[in-house]
C-alpha cells in the first residue's frame, strides 16, 4: 500500500526527492529542507483527495465503465450480434398464458426483454462499449481540434485565420448542437456507423475549447517567460509546446471528462429523437389483410438506439426504457463529477502535469492505441460475424467429403443415393436442425422415371474393314439420349453430316422430299438441326443419330430420366441416341479426311440437299450401341432441415442453402464416379456451415432452408418446380403475421472443392450479393471475377418474387468425371470457400439489410 502513495505521489507531484541524493541525509540538511518530505506531503494530499467526493464517487462509476466496457461482453448471457434470442409469441403450455415480447424483469431475464424479445442485460453489456467508446473518441477528436485551431488563432490574433476560426465558431454556435448534428449524419449517410458520429459530433463539438484555448494563448503570450524563450532563439511551434501547453494541460485534463460526459448526454438526446450509430433498418411487416406498418429496428446494440425504440413504452411497460436512461444518467454524472473532482484537486494542490510531457509516457501512449485498436476490432457486428467464419474447420469438412465419395458414386435410384440421404438426415438432425418435411422427417421423396443402361453404352471409330481404331469412353466422350424416340439398339454403319440453314418454323416434312437416309448413321449439331429432326431420322430408316453438343461435362451427360407424359418410350424405340464432344465429332470425321467446320460451312462436296438443308456421306463407319432396361418408378431422396428465424418481423424471408448430393453412379461395367467436386464438397460444406452456427450458438434471424437435393444428375432436377411451388414450403412453421414462407435468397453450392485460385461468379447472380461475396473472399486472400460468361453450371433460376439467387465455384473447376476423385480435394481450398460461405450467409441471416 506504501508503495502505490509513492506511485501515485511521484504522478501528480513529480518534483525532485531531495533525500535520495548521494551524500545528502536527514541530519545534514542545514537549511531545513527535508523536514517536511515528499512522503508526508503524498500521504496529506491522499488523505485529502478520499474527502473529494465528487473525485472518488465519479473515479469509481468511471472505473466501473471502464470494466464494463472490457468484459462486458463476457459477463452478458447472449451475444446480441450472432445469437440474439427473439421470442416468438407463443401460447405456454404450462400456465396457457399467451407469451408476447416485451417480457417483464425475472430470474432469466433480470432487466426484461425489449419489444423483439432481446435480453435487455446483454443489449446493455454489448450497448456499453459501442457507446462509452464512441463518446470517448468523440471527445479526443474535440479535444485535439479544439487545441489546434484555438492555439493557432491565439498565437496569430488579428490574421486572417484567426478571423476564419472565430467566424466559423460563431456560425457552429448559432444552430442547435442537437439539430446540427442530425443534419451532418444524415448527410454523411447515418448507415455507415461509428465514423459517421464521430465525424459529425466532432465537427460541432470542437467550438468551445478553441475559444478557451485561444483564450488562454492570448494571455499567456504576452507573459516575460513567453519573451525569454524568443530571446533565446526558440521557435514559435517549440514555444507552444514546451511553455503554453504545460500551463494548459491541467484544465484539458478535467475538460476531457467534462467533454465525454456532454457527448453522452447529446448521445442521449439524439437516441430519443431516433438518431442512432448505424441508423437501423427499416423493414415492412405485416399483410394486406392485417395491415402493413414500418418498423425501424437497431442492428447495433447501442445505449441510444435502446433508448430510441423503449421510449414508446414508457407507460405500458417502463423497464425497457429504464436501463438505457439509467445507463445515461450515471455515466453522465460519473464523467462529470470525476472532472469536477480532478479541477478541485488541481487547484487545491497545484498538480503538476509535467510529466504528460515526458518521453516515458511514449509507452502509456502505446499501451492505450493498443487498447483502443482491439476495441475498435471488437466493436460492432463485423467482428462477430467474422469470429464465426473463421472458426469454419476445413477438415470436419473433408471429414463429410470422404464420407460421401465412398457411397458408390450416389447415382440417382441407386443404393448409395439412399445411403448419401440418411447420412445427411441424420448429420441435420444431429446439427440442431428442425425436419424440412412434415413435423418428424427430414427426407422428401421426390418420384422419377428412371431407365438404366444394363451394358455398357458404346461408340467405337472403324476403319473401312471394320477393325476398331479409336473406342470413345461413356459419361467423358459421350452420353446416350431417351428422349426424341432414343432407346435401346446397336448400329455399324457409315456416317452422314447433315446442315440446316434455317430455323425450326422454316421446316415442315414436305422440306425434307427425297431425303435418303437409310442404313446411315447421322450426325447433327445441337442448335443447328431442327429440334424434331430425330423423328424425320426415324421415317426415313436411319440406324443412329450422333449429337454433335457442348464441351462441358453436363452436355454429354447420359440421360436417364423419363418424362411422366413421354408416352413415345413405351413403343420399346429401337434407335440409338449419342451426344458426342465436338472433339469427338471432329475425330471421327478426320478418319475421312474432312473438316467439321468446313461440313457446316457446306465448303465439302454435298451429297443432297434441299430447302434449307445439305448433307455430306463420309467415309467413316462407326459402331454404337445402347442396352437399357425397362422404366423404373423410384424415389429420388431430397434431403430438407430448417432453422426458423428468430426475428418475427423477418423470419418469413426464406434463405435457400442448395447443394446437389448425387452423383453420375456406377456404370454396366463397374466404373465408379466418386464425384468428389461435383458435388459432394458442396454438400459438405452445407454440413459444416451447419455444424459451426450449432457450435457458435449462431441465431438466424431470417428462417433458413438447407437442401440436400438428389437430383443433380437428372436432365430435370425438379428444383425449378419444387422452389417455385409455394406447397413446397408449406410444412415449415411460419409466423403469425404471414401466411407463408418466401424465398429471399438462393445461394448454390457446386465445384468448390478444388480448382484454381479464383472464384467464377454465375452471369445471373445479383450484383449486391456479389459484392458481398467480393468482400467476405477479400478478407481470405481470394480474387472473384464477377465477368466469367457462364462458367458456372448452375440449375435454373425459379420464379420466386423479389427473391435473390448467388452462385461462384472455382476456375479450372471441371474436370472429367473419372478424375473427380477425393484426392483432388484440396483442404486449403475447402477452409477458404467454407469461411466466404459462412460469413456471406451469416451476413444475410443476422443483418436486415444485408
Amino acid at each position: 500500500m506504501k508503495a502505490v502513495k509513492q506511485l501515485l505521489s511521484m504522478l501528480i507531484y513529480p518534483r525532485a526527492r531531495l533525500s535520495r541524493m548521494p551524500g545528502l541525509s536527514r541530519e545534514g540538511d542545514a537549511s531545513g529542507m527535508l523536514e517536511n518530505p515528499t512522503g508526508r506531503r503524498g500521504r496529506l494530499r491522499f488523505t485529502k483527495a478520499i474527502f473529494n467526493l465528487p473525485l472518488v464517487f465519479g473515479g469509481l462509476i468511471v472505473i466501473g465503465l471502464f470494466l464494463v466496457v472490457l468484459f462486458g461482453p463476457v459477463w452478458a448471457t447472449s451475444n446480441p450480434y450472432i445469437a440474439s434470442k427473439h421470442i416468438q409469441p407463443h401460447l405456454d403450455p404450462e400456465t396457457g398464458e399467451w407469451i408476447s415480447p416485451p417480457l417483464e424483469p425475472s430470474e432469466e431475464y433480470p432487466l426484461g426483454t425489449d419489444e423483439y424479445g432481446n435480453d435487455i442485460l446483454s443489449m446493455m453489456l454489448y450497448g456499453a462499449r459501442n457507446t462509452l467508446i464512441a463518446a470517448a473518441f468523440i471527445s479526443m477528436a474535440r479535444i485535439i481540434l479544439g487545441v489546434m485551431f484555438g492555439a493557432y488563432a491565439g498565437w496569430n490574433e488579428g490574421s486572417f485565420g484567426d478571423r476564419s476560426i472565430m467566424g466559423a465558431i460563431g456560425v457552429i454556435a448559432a444552430i442547435p448542437a442537437l439539430i446540427i448534428g442530425m443534419i451532418l449524419i444524415y448527410a454523411l449517410d447515418i448507415r455507415r456507423g461509428l465514423p459517421v458520429f464521430i465525424i459529425a459530433l466532432t465537427v460541432i463539438g470542437w467550438t468551445e475549447i478553441a475559444q478557451y484555448i485561444r483564450g488562454e494563448f492570448l494571455v499567456l503570450r504576452k507573459r516575460s517567460f513567453i519573451e525569454g524563450a524568443h530571446s533565446v532563439g526558440a521557435t514559435n511551434l517549440a514555444i507552444a509546446v514546451r511553455h503554453v501547453l504545460p500551463n494548459l494541460l491541467p484544465t484539458l485534463l478535467v475538460i476531457t471528462f467534462l467533454e465525454v460526459a456532454a457527448v453522452l448526454l447529446l448521445f442521449g438526446e439524439l437516441g430519443f429523437v431516433g438518431v442512432y450509430i448505424g441508423g437501423g433498418s427499416h423493414i415492412l411487416i405485416g399483410d394486406e389483410l392485417t395491415g402493413t406498418q414500418v418498423v425501424t429496428l437497431s442492428e447495433v446494440p447501442e445505449w441510444g438506439a435502446m433508448l430510441a425504440e423503449g421510449y414508446r413504452w414508457l407507460r405500458a411497460k417502463p423497464f425497457i426504457v429504464y436501463p438505457p436512461a439509467a445507463a445515461f444518467f450515471i455515466a453522465v454524472v460519473g464523467f462529470t463529477a470525476f472532472g469536477e473532482g480532478l479541477r478541485r484537486f488541481i487547484e487545491t494542490h497545484h498538480v503538476s502535469t509535467n510529466f504528460l510531457l515526458r518521453k516515458r509516457m511514449l509507452l502509456v501512449v502505446i499501451a492505450i492505441s493498443v487498447a483502443t485498436v482491439f476495441i475498435i476490432n471488437n466493436t460492432g457486428p463485423a467482428p462477430w460475424l467474422a469470429r464465426v467464419a473463421e472458426a469454419f474447420d476445413a477438415d470436419s469438412a473433408y471429414g463429410h467429403t470422404q464420407k460421401l465419395t465412398e457411397m458408390d458414386g450416389r447415382g440417382a435410384g441407386q443404393a448409395g443415393a439412399q445411403e448419401a440421404a440418411n447420412y445427411i438426415a441424420e448429420k441435420f438432425e444431429q446439427y440442431g436442425l428442425n425436419p424440412g418435411w412434415r413435423q418428424s422427417e427430414y427426407i422428401y421423396p421426390m418420384e422419377n422415371r428412371i431407365v438404366r443402361p444394363v451394358a455398357q453404352p458404346e461408340l467405337v471409330l472403324l476403319d473401312n474393314d471394320g477393325n476398331e481404331l479409336e473406342s470413345f469412353r461413356h459419361q467423358l466422350d459421350f452420353g446416350f439420349v431417351i428422349e426424341g424416340h432414343g432407346g435401346s439398339g446397336s448400329a455399324e454403319y457409315p456416317l452422314t453430316f447433315l446442315s440446316f440453314t434455317e430455323d425450326d418454323a422454316g421446316y415442315s416434312w414436305e422440306s425434307f422430299r427425297g431425303l435418303d437416309l437409310e442404313d446411315r448413321i447421322i450426325l447433327l449439331i445441337d442448335g443447328n438441326a431442327p429440334s424434331e429432326f430425330t423423328t424425320e431420322a426415324l421415317i426415313r430408316d436411319a440406324r443412329g443419330i450422333l449429337w454433335i453438343t457442348g464441351d462441358t461435362q453436363d452436355a454429354v451427360r447420359s440421360q436417364v430420366q423419363l418424362a411422366y407424359d413421354d408416352q413415345l418410350y413405351l413403343q420399346k424405340p429401337t434407335l440409338p441416341i449419342l451426344r458426342v464432344r465436338p472433339e469427338v465429332a471432329q475425330l471421327i470425321v478426320a478418319q475421312a479426311g474432312m473438316n467439321l467446320s468446313d461440313l457446316a460451312a457446306g465448303g465439302a462436296e454435298i451429297s443432297q440437299s434441299g430447302p434449307g438443308w445439305f448433307a455430306h456421306d463420309i467415309d467413316a463407319n462407326v459402331r454404337m450401341a445402347v442396352d437399357l432396361g425397362p422404366p423404373e418408378e423410384t424415389t429420388t431422396p431430397v434431403v430438407l432441415g430448417h432453422l426458423l428465424g428468430s426475428d418475427f418481423t423477418i423470419s418469413n424471408e426464406l434463405v435457400v442453402v442448395l447443394a446437389n448430393y448425387d452423383g453420375l453412379g456406377i456404370d454396366p461395367d463397374g466404373t465408379v464416379y466418386e464425384g468428389a467436386n461435383h458435388n459432394a464438397a458442396g454438400a459438405s460444406i452445407m454440413l459444416e456451415v451447419a455444424r459451426l452456427w450449432q457450435q457458435e450458438e449462431l441465431d438466424p434471424r431470417r428462417s433458413v432452408l438447407f437442401i440436400a437435393w438428389g437430383g443433380g444428375s437428372l436432365e430435370n432436377s425438379g428444383m425449378n418446380e419444387f422452389l417455385a411451388d409455394e406447397r413446397s414450403f408449406r410444412h415449415l412453421p411460419a409466423v403469425a403475421s404471414r401466411t407463408r414462407l418466401s424465398p429471399r435468397l438462393l445461394l448454390q453450392l457446386d465445384y468448390i472443392g478444388a480448382g484454381g485460385d479464383t472464384l467464377l461468379v454465375q452471369p445471373r447472380s445479383i450484383g449486391r450479393l456479389i459484392e458481398l461475396l467480393e468482400e467476405s473472399a477479400s478478407d481470405v486472400g481470394i480474387a472473384v471475377n464477377r465477368e466469367a460468361e457462364d462458367a458456372v453450371p448452375m440449375i435454373e433460376r425459379w420464379n420466386a418474387p423479389q427473391s435473390d439467387w448467388l452462385s461462384f465455384a472455382w476456375d479450372q473447376a471441371e474436370i472429367a468425371p473419372t478424375e473427380d476423385v477425393l484426392e483432388r480435394i484440396e483442404p486449403e481450398k475447402l477452409q477458404a470457400i467454407g469461411q466466404i460461405v459462412s460469413h456471406v450467409l451469416t451476413q444475410v441471416v443476422r443483418q436486415t439489410n444485408y
